[in-house]
């Protein structure tokens, strides 16, 4: 915007104040106007038209003018009207007094107005079309700067447009997603399949839906995201576009699963600790209630550890407990699952069995794997076991009773005599033992 010129009169004597903006340029002649069809056109005009004279006196202006200065700019006609005169196109802000200031774009050019040298400005009001193009501008810059990524696709879901940040987010680049799908985008093998569905019935019926996203990187990787897809409507309510946000939170999730590791993992071992296997626990018995299958607990007490950690020292017994916990793991199936309550107290959930005998296989197979030496700095260690099981739902119907009666039942195996198992509806003699299917052959 350029200063504000000479207007030739003080500013409190211009009908509504004028701020030059812009160069001119280019010219055309004109003549006055003349007779009552040429007046009623000017007169009906949504332009505003002003004509001033080489003396800077106003000689004509429309209604348009007036509404658009904010006075009656009829009443000014033969008084001074400082006024930009320099023909050519250019733009100017204009300040009706009291209301919001206006935008213009003016055009002016040489006439003849009853035989004297006059100017014919030409002005439409622009202030609308200058403040949408504002937002786009605006719109345009959050869209590229963004932290963001941020998609668009067309009625038909096609991917229109995506910004850097989708680029930086993902590793695509803008050719190798223009004209996709946008379910290919959102969807990947990371998550439930049938989100997609979900998302979709969201949009359709509230035009919106938000939540976690887990999308594919160009790189294969996951990409963990809080993602929002919104439907964009035309005047018909039918969908135009659809935008769709998300927010890389890969970090933050990781952060989160490592969180969650430390809160239901033992520090020593890294087997799961008493609350995970408690929530695991209750989740197999909610199972086994509506599918009425057998869920076994395994109470694992190590037999002589005590003496030995304290004539080794802790760093021994902390090295026995991890080579306790790796044999666990191996001696066991995958759909198993070993924990560390503490000390040297371990369990197992053992699920998937026929009958209550088929726990016993699992408790000697866990008592033959520790009952072998453990050779730790150049000690070879016996330590032994004994195991007490209590098995859903004869020995109770909630994980708390369940790990009570399998502790009580370890302590009536170390009082028959260690390196042995009891059950505890049995009092300490197990029913007979028989391989059960599904296990495999070499653990019968």
């Amino acid at each position: 915007m350029m200063p504000n010129p000479d207007l030739s009169m003080p500013p409190a004597a211009v009908p509504g104040a004028v701020l030059w903006a812009g160069d001119g340029g280019g010219d055309f002649a004109g003549s006055g106007p003349s007779g009552d069809g040429l007046r009623a056109i000017l007169e009906a005009s949504a332009d505003a038209i002003i004509v001033v004279d080489s003396a800077g006196v106003l000689r004509y202006a429309n209604p348009a003018a007036s509404r658009l200065f904010g006075r009656d700019l009829q009443a000014l006609r033969g008084t001074g009207f400082g006024f930009p005169t320099a023909p050519g196109r250019t733009e100017i802000d204009v300040l009706p007094p009291g209301e919001a200031p206006r935008v213009a774009e003016m055009h002016v050019t040489a006439l003849s107005w009853d035989g004297d040298d006059a100017s014919l400005a030409i002005l439409r009001d622009v202030t609308e079309r200058k403040a949408m193009e504002d937002e786009l501008r605006l719109a345009a810059q959050v869209f590229e700067n963004a932290s963001e990524g941020l998609l668009i696709t067309d009625a038909g879901q096609r991917v229109l447009k995506v910004n850097p940040a989708f680029m930086s987010i993902t590793g695509y680049q803008p050719g190798e997603v223009h004209g996709r799908p946008m379910g290919e985008l959102l969807d990947s093998e990371y998550q439930d399949p049938e989100l997609l569905e979900t998302i979709e019935a969201a949009v359709r019926s509230a035009g919106r839906w938000e939540g976690e996203l887990v999308k594919r990187r160009r790189d294969g990787g996951p990409c963990y995201t809080w993602t929002t897809v919104i439907a964009v409507r035309g005047e018909m309510g039918q969908p135009t576009h659809f935008i769709v946000t998300f927010e890389d939170i890969t970090r933050w999730k990781e952060a989160q699963q490592r969180l969650d590791h430390l809160a239901h993992a033992d520090p020593l071992t890294d087997l799961p600790n008493r609350t995970a296997f408690h929530q695991h626990l209750d989740l197999a018995l909610g199972q086994a209630r509506r599918h009425g299958d057998v869920v076994s607990v395994l109470f694992v007490d190590l037999d002589h550890f005590k003496p030995v950690n304290d004539a080794l020292g802790h760093a021994v017994g902390d090295e026995i407990l991890q080579a306790v916990a790796a044999r666990l793991r191996e001696t066991v199936r995958e759909s198993d699952l070993v924990a560390r309550l503490g000390g040297d107290e371990f369990i197992v959930l053992v699920r998937d069995i026929r009958r209550e005998a088929d726990a016993g296989i699992v408790a000697q197979k866990v008592i033959d794997a520790l009952q072998a030496p453990f050779y730790v700095r150049d000690h070879e260690i016996h330590i032994g076991s004994s195991v007490g099981i209590a098995v859903y739902p004869e020995n109770g119907r909630d994980g708390d009773t369940l790990i009570h009666a399998a502790d009580q039942a370890m302590y009536r195996a170390k009082d028959r005599g260690r390196g042995l198992f009891a059950f505890a509806d049995h009092a300490g003699e197990p029913p007979p033992a028989t391989p059960f299917a599904g296990w495999p052959a070499d653990c019968s």
